[in-house]
């Protein structure tokens, strides 16, 4: 079996956990780290904006650079969404040099050159 190359590094590395309380605003921290040899641009994406909101949801990563993603479950909700449905997805493709964000994803075509995906858990 091949080992897939890494280029982006997430911590946590498998759940975003949330306490149970469906009520309640919560946050969680995501790191992003490039373990790459070259700037890497990424987006971090979920599947529900209105339970969720992602700051910053994109940028670049300078090479060894980490970044802190806050993930913020909105609450105010009267039962707890389903965690087999939820997660967050992190998307990322090399950025040349001098390049910005907006260009960067605008001039890319095809599949990104990594992704992670991130399921919701509620512990």
């Amino acid at each position: 079996m091949i080992e897939k190359k890494v280029y982006i590094a997430t911590d946590p590395s498998g759940r975003i956990r949330f306490q149970p309380d469906p009520q309640q605003e919560q946050r969680v921290t995501l790191k992003l780290t490039n373990k790459s040899e070259m700037k890497q641009a990424f987006k971090v994406k979920c599947t529900r904006n209105d339970l969720f909101r992602i700051r910053p949801a994109t940028g670049i990563l300078d090479y060894n650079q980490t970044v802190s993603i806050t993930l913020t479950y909105k609450g105010g909700q009267t039962v707890l969404p389903s965690e087999e449905r939820h997660h967050f997805g992190v998307y990322h493709i090399p950025a040349p040099e001098g390049c910005t964000l907006d260009g960067v994803w605008s001039e890319h075509y095809g599949p990104p050159q990594g992704e992670h995906k991130l399921r919701v858990a509620w512990e």
